[in-house]
């Protein structure tokens, strides 16, 4: 059996990214793919034998990347600074890889995910489920639905970083505290 070389396969996972934000995820194909790493459509294959199993991965790879890798660094952190932490990361890394949150959003939303994705997907909302019971219970956050803000966090952190990326702003210390502020203010009891 070959071994797999890391580097083709962040070739094959650059090239997918692009190519998403080109044409959309549902107009991929594994031969548009190899074509744009400059691989030949079997050495794509010998990395992933389907167009399903190469979003997958790179999906998880992104996921991985962006926050849970984050999680366990946190956890003995109190609360808010937990909140902070996740925050400030989650911004930096939508702002720096926009073309990758293009990929993470249509990805998520489609056909293509399998039920190990969404398990993964799922331990990042676990925690944070977690963090605002918790939150609930030392009484520091409002005593609401998880899922409403869960979304109100997502919701603006996704339009946040868009619209810098959009504009063209540079993420600043100032600009995370001030946008961090706001979502505090916006949860706490």
């Amino acid at each position: 059996m070959r071994v797999k070389d890391d580097t083709k396969i962040s070739t094959i996972f650059e090239a997918t990214v692009e190519l998403t934000s080109e044409v959309g995820l549902n107009k991929l194909t594994m031969s548009s793919i190899a074509e744009k790493a400059q691989l030949a459509s079997g050495t794509l294959y010998i990395y992933f034998d389907s167009k399903e199993k190469l979003l997958n991965e790179l999906y998880k790879h992104l996921l991985v990347r962006g926050t849970l890798s984050l999680l366990p660094s946190v956890q003995h952190l109190p609360l808010k600074k937990q909140f902070w932490v996740i925050w400030s990361n989650v911004l930096k890394f939508r702002v720096s890889n926009s073309s990758e949150v293009v990929f993470m959003h249509q990805f998520r939303y489609s056909s293509y995910v399998s039920e190990e994705t969404n398990e993964l997907d799922e331990q990042f909302l676990s925690y944070l489920k977690t963090m605002l019971n918790k939150g609930k219970e030392e009484l520091i956050v409002k005593n609401i639905d998880n899922r409403l803000m869960i979304s109100l966090l997502y919701g603006y952190a996704n339009t946040f970083s868009r619209q810098l990326v959009k504009d063209k702003i540079e993420l600043t210390d100032s600009l995370m505290e001030q946008s961090f502020r706001v979502c505090w203010d916006a949860i706490k009891s």
